[in-house]
């Protein structure tokens, strides 16, 4: 009994050596040590345009194209897009693009969502490319008020 836990410990004792050497190898037995990442094959995301600002809207729901590219080597995989507030939402048409590939992604805003002055929404795009998370900002102006009325109704 006592040979046989002598043999189990000096068993688990060797395992245990063998997997520590090696965790630190590949299969190819070379070190994994730290390197750069090629980045001469990443995807690129672009967006057009960078950022939206328009007028506040008569209606309740605003609706945005947001154009993208990828200028990279590699193909660009749109993972998710998140609004910065429950008001925004977003619709990717296109989340696979090949290297010089455009595609769209649609932003929605409901404005009866909106309770602050801070009438700003961020859009975070999450993907693998080289700039993994990237995020355009839809900013809504005051309405302007349309001066030539204002003096039509006073004449």
């Amino acid at each position: 009994m006592k040979a046989r836990t002598i043999l189990i410990t000096f068993l688990l004792i060797y395992s245990g050596f063998t997997f520590c050497t090696s965790a630190g190898k590949t299969q190819t037995g070379k070190d994994n040590k730290p390197g750069r990442a090629d980045t001469s094959k990443a995807a690129i995301i672009e967006l057009s345009p960078a950022s939206f600002e328009i007028p506040k809207p008569d209606g309740q729901f605003i609706t945005e194209v947001l154009r993208i590219k990828n200028t990279g080597n590699d193909t660009l995989l749109i993972n998710r897009v998140e609004g910065s507030c429950y008001c925004a939402s977003s619709t990717v048409l296109n989340s696979k693009l090949e290297p010089g590939g455009e595609g769209k992604i649609m932003l929605y805003v409901n404005m009866k969502g909106m309770y602050d002055d801070k009438d700003i929404v961020q859009f975070i795009i999450y993907s693998n490319a080289k700039n993994p998370l990237v995020s355009v900002n839809l900013t809504i102006l005051p309405a302007i008020k349309d001066s030539t009325k204002t003096k039509e109704k006073n004449n």
